[in-house]
C-alpha cells in the first residue's frame, strides 16, 4: 500500500501555500520581484517561484532554488540558506530523485543546528525524515520525527505539530503498529484551520486513515477515506497526491474484489503521473496495476509492467516500490509455473524486507515461505497437468469460503461500532460548531462596536473640539483689533496663543484621520497603506519598502478596516521597540487568498514568549486577524529581525 507522500516542512510553508502553476499573472508578479534590490522581497520571490514550478517546469524550478542558494550564501544568511537546502530537496523528492533529495535534506539539518534556530532545526529533521520514509528506513525516520515534534511544540507551531504527528504515524503504520498510528492522527486532525496547508494537511490526515482501515479489513471505510482525501487535493491543485490517492482507491477496491473500479482508479493514477512526470509515482501505479493483471490472468501484461517498474525502482533508489515490484513478481511466476524466477523474486523481496520487519510480519512470510516451497515441489513433481489445475480450483474455492466467513464476521462486529462511534463524531461535531459560532458573534460584537466608537471619536473631534478651536481662533483674532496691545511682549505673546490654537487645531485633524482615514473609506486598503507609509517616511534613520502586488480591487470593508489597523499596529511597535533602520512590506494578492509580509532588520524577540507578554499589542493583533479568519505567524531572531505573516482568504 502507497501512503500518501509526506508534505516536506520548510519556512517555505509559514510563507507560501500551494497555487496553481498556470495562474500565468501570478507567477509574472513573483518574477518581477525577483530584481527587487530588497534581499528579503527577493529571495521570498525565488522560494515562492521554485515551490509553485517544481511539477510544471522542474528546470526552472531548480534555477530560482539554486539562485537562491547562491545569494544567500553569498550573504552569509543562514536562515535563506537553509530554506534553499530544503527547497532543492523538495524539487528532487518531486523528480523522484530520492538520492540526491536525501544529499540536500541532510545539508539543510546540518546548517539549521550550526545556525540554533529551533524551528528551522524542527523542518530539516521533518524532511530527512521524510527521505528515510521513502527507503523504509522506519525507524531512523522516527527518531527524527520526534525529535521534531517536540520543538514545535515548545515553539507552539499548531500547524506544524499537526504535520509532524502525521508524518510520527506514518512510520508506526510502515512497520505496522496501526493502534499507534491512529493515535498520531487524531492528535493531527484535531489541529484545524482554513489556510490551504492546514486542508492539505487534513487530506493527509484522511489518506492515512484509509491505510489504516484497509489494514485493519474495513474496506469500505477505507474508500470513503480516500475518497474525501482525494476531493481536496483535486481543490488545492496537489496532483502528485491525487495521482497516490487514485492508486489508493484502486488498491482498496481490488481487496474488495470490484476489479472494474479497481482499474479505473489505477489508471486514473497512471495518467497523472505521467503528465506531471513523476517516475516513482508512475512505477508505483503500474506495479498495482501489475497485480490486477495478475488476478485476472493477464499475465503478458502484467511481467511488461513490472519488468520496466522494477528497472525505474532501482535507477531512482526506491525501495517501496521495489519491494512492492518484486512482491508482485514472485506472485506472476508462481502462477506461471516458472519456480525458478519464483524463488530469485522471492529471495530479492525477503532482503528488502527484513530492515523492516516486525516479528508477525517475519512470521506470516515465514509461512508463505513454506507455503510456496510446497507449492513449487508439488510443481516439479507433478505429472499430469490437469491434475494441477483442478487442486489448484479447490484451494482457490476454500479460499474464497475462509475470507468470506472471516470478513463477514468482522464486519458485523465492526458495523456496529462504527455506528456509535459516527453518533459520537456527529454530536461532538455540532457542540463544536455552536462554541465556533457563539465565539465568533461575540468577536464581531466587540469588533464592530470598536470600529463605531473610534468613528464617533474622530467625527467628534472633527466636528466638535476641531470648530470650537477654529471659533476660537477666529474670536481671538478679531479682539486682536480691539486690544490695545502696548509693548512688543505682548503682541508676541498674544500672536504664540494663536499660534498654539492653529497648531491645536492641525493636530485634532489628524488624530481624527488617523482614527478613521477618508482614503480608506473611499478609496480602500492599497491607497490607505501608500497614503500611511508616506506619512511615515519622514521617520529620522528609518527606510520603508512598500511593494503592492495584485491587490486592484477592494475587499469587503471590515476586512479593509481589519488589516488596516493590524498593519497600523505592526509598524508602530517596530518604530516603537525594534530599534529598526529599514521595514520592509508587501501586500501580494493571490487568486483567492491576501499574503501581507511585514519584516525589520531590528533586534527581534524570542517568539516562544509571546503569550507570556505584559503588553497587549502582539495579542490584539492575533485577536484581529483571528476575526476575519485569517493567519498570523511571528518569525523572529533576537538581533536578526522579525518577519510577520499575515494570511487571509480575499
Amino acid at each position: 500500500m502507497k501512503i500518501v507522500k509526506v508534505v516536506l516542512i520548510s519556512v517555505l510553508l509559514l510563507l507560501s501555500v500551494k497555487y496553481s502553476a498556470q495562474d500565468k499573472k501570478y507567477i509574472d508578479s513573483l518574477t518581477a520581484l525577483t530584481t527587487s534590490k530588497v534581499d528579503s522581497i527577493r529571495f521570498n520571490a525565488y522560494t515562492f517561484l521554485s515551490w509553485n514550478l517544481k511539477e510544471t517546469d522542474k528546470t526552472l524550478a531548480l534555477n530560482y532554488a539554486n539562485k537562491l542558494l547562491d545569494e544567500a550564501t553569498a550573504a552569509n544568511n543562514q536562515k535563506w540558506i537553509v530554506r534553499a537546502f530544503s527547497d532543492l530537496c523538495g524539487i528532487y523528492l518531486f523528480k523522484g530523485e530520492i538520492s540526491k533529495a536525501q544529499g540536500f535534506a541532510e545539508k539543510a539539518l546540518l546548517t539549521a543546528r550550526k545556525a540554533g534556530n529551533k524551528k528551522d532545526i524542527a523542518g530539516a529533521l521533518i524532511n530527512l525524515a521524510s527521505i528515510k520514509g521513502h527507503n523504509n528506513e522506519f525507524a531512523n525516520a522516527l527518531e527524527l520525527q520526534l525529535e521534531a515534534l517536540k520543538l514545535y511544540e515548545e515553539l507552539k507551531k499548531n500547524y506544524y505539530v499537526a504535520i509532524t504527528c502525521n508524518s510520527i504515524a506514518t512510520s508506526y503504520t510502515g512497520i505496522g503498529n496501526y493502534k499507534l498510528s491512529n493515535i498520531y492522527l487524531k492528535k493531527a486532525f484535531a489541529i484545524k484551520g482554513s489556510t490551504i496547508p492546514y486542508r492539505q494537511n487534513q487530506a493527509l490526515t484522511m489518506a492515512m486513515m484509509g491505510d489504516n482501515y484497509k489494514n485493519l479489513n474495513a474496506v469500505d471505510s477505507s474508500i470513503y477515506s480516500y475518497k474525501e482525501a482525494q476531493k481536496i487535493f483535486e481543490e488545492i491543485g496537489d496532483q502528485t497526491n491525487v495521482a497516490t490517492a487514485y492508486t489508493n482507491i484502486g488498491s482498496a477496491y481490488q481487496t474488495k474484489g470490484d476489479l472494474k473500479n479497481a482499474e479505473i482508479n489505477y489508471n486514473a493514477s497512471i495518467k497523472i503521473s505521467t503528465k506531471i512526470e513523476d517516475l516513482e509515482l508512475l512505477a508505483f501505479g503500474e506495479s498495482s496495476l501489475a497485480g490486477l493483471y495478475i488476478e485476472k490472468g493477464k499475465y503478458i501484461e502484467a511481467e511488461t509492467l513490472l519488468l520496466n517498474a522494477l528497472e525505474v525502482a532501482k535507477k531512482l533508489g526506491s525501495g517501496e516500490t521495489e519491494l512492492t515490484a518484486c512482491k508482485y513478481l514472485t506472485e506472476l511466476y508462481i502462477q506461471k509455473k516458472d519456480p525458478e524466477k519464483a524463488t530469485l523474486y522471492f529471495d530479492k523481496h525477503t532482503a528488502l524486507k527484513d530492515s523492516v520487519f516486525t516479528k508477525d510480519v517475519a512470521l506470516r512470510f515465514s509461512e508463505a515461505q513454506t507455503k510456496f516451497d510446497v507449492e513449487k515441489k508439488d510443481l516439479e513433481l507433478a505429472k499430469n497437468k490437469a491434475e494441477i489445475e483442478a487442486q489448484e480450483k479447490q484451494n482457490f474455492i476454500k479460499n474464497i469460503i475462509i475470507i468470506s466467513v472471516i470478513v463477514l464476521l468482522l464486519l458485523s462486529g465492526i458495523l456496529a461500532v462504527m455506528v456509535f462511534r459516527k453518533k459520537q463524531i456527529q454530536q461532538q461535531a455540532k457542540l463544536d460548531a455552536e462554541i465556533a459560532s457563539q465565539k465568533e458573534i461575540r468577536s464581531k460584537a466587540i469588533m464592530e462596536a470598536e470600529e463605531k466608537e473610534r468613528r464617533r471619536i474622530a467625527q467628534d473631534l472633527h466636528d466638535g473640539v476641531g470648530q470650537i478651536l477654529s471659533a476660537a481662533k477666529l474670536n481671538l483674532s478679531g479682539l486682536e483689533s480691539q486690544i490695545d496691545l502696548k509693548s512688543e511682549k505682548q503682541k508676541e505673546a498674544f500672536k504664540t496663543a494663536l499660534d498654539l490654537i492653529d497648531d491645536s487645531v492641525k493636530e485634532v485633524r489628524i488624530v481624527s484621520h488617523n482614527m478613521m482615514p477618508n482614503t480608506l473609506i473611499k478609496l480602500g486598503l492599497a491607497s490607505a497603506i501608500k497614503e500611511f507609509i508616506t506619512k511615515i517616511q519622514g521617520t529620522p534613520n528609518l527606510k520603508v519598502n512598500l511593494e503592492i502586488v495584485g491587490l486592484t480591487e477592494r475587499l469587503e470593508q471590515e476586512k479593509e478596516t481589519v488589516l488596516y489597523r493590524v498593519i497600523q499596529e505592526v509598524v508602530a511597535n517596530i518604530i516603537k521597540h525594534a530599534k529598526a533602520t529599514e521595514i520592509g512590506l508587501q501586500l501580494i494578492k493571490h487568486e483567492k487568498e491576501l499574503s501581507i509580509i511585514i519584516d525589520d532588520n531590528g533586534i527581534g524577540f524570542d517568539t516562544s514568549k509571546i503569550n507570556s507578554f505584559e503588553g497587549i499589542g502582539l495579542k490584539n493583533i492575533i485577536s484581529r486577524v483571528e476575526f476575519i479568519n485569517g493567519t498570523v505567524h511571528f518569525d523572529s531572531t533576537l538581533n536578526k529581525g522579525t518577519t510577520v505573516i499575515i494570511e487571509i482568504q480575499a
